[in-house]
């Protein structure tokens, strides 16, 4: 495929603990993809499926080899220019890490005001978001638009959302549904 890759792993290595403790999650990894195309990662419970996806946003700092996204090499970057470059890289994870006093509305606007957005702005862009995955009858307070006051009987959110450069996701979303009580994971 011609051009830059938008994604480039490089010889990724990725250790947890020390000595006798130490476990190597990830081993000389080496991936390369193209804008447009898209990739799949499987394999068992534990295997770094997750901990691959952290390293391209350098949410896990690799311990060893090179990761370059949109010509940028990520690892080679300043704390200032990866807040930066983070920007225009989505990510999906397992959890959706949702603040459920928050309303659907007020989840989606809480990253854009972090980011510099007017409340006014980020309302706007928050509610053009929400009816893009088809959920802006839901933006609050009635009917239930919480994390909390979801039933699992209600819709999945919808298609994920397009992002300027790339995304990467641990796995697919699940209908956004509470933990029960007692559940931690």
């Amino acid at each position: 495929m011609a051009g830059e890759p938008i994604i480039k792993i490089e010889h990724l290595t990725k250790h947890f603990g020390g000595g006798r403790d130490e476990v190597a999650a990830l081993e000389d990894i080496n991936i390369t993809i193209h804008s447009g195309e898209i990739f799949g990662v499987i394999g068992l419970s534990g295997a770094g499926k997750s901990t691959l996806v952290r390293c391209v946003n350098l949410l896990e700092r690799p311990t060893a080899g090179t990761v370059w996204v949109d010509g940028r090499e990520m690892t080679a970057l300043s704390p200032k220019e990866l807040r930066e470059a983070r920007k225009s890289i989505g990510m999906i994870f397992q959890s959706f890490n949702l603040l459920m006093q928050r309303t659907a509305l007020e989840n989606v606007c809480f990253p854009l005001e972090l980011a510099g957005a007017s409340r006014k702005e980020a309302e706007a862009r928050g509610l053009e978001l929400l009816e893009l995955v088809d959920l802006k009858s839901r933006a609050g307070p009635i009917p239930p638009s919480s994390p909390a006051d979801r039933s699992s009987g209600w819709p999945s959110p919808g298609p994920w959302l397009w992002t300027p450069r790339c995304c990467c996701a641990t796995r697919p979303p699940p209908p956004w549904t509470p933990r029960p009580p007692g559940i931690s994971c």
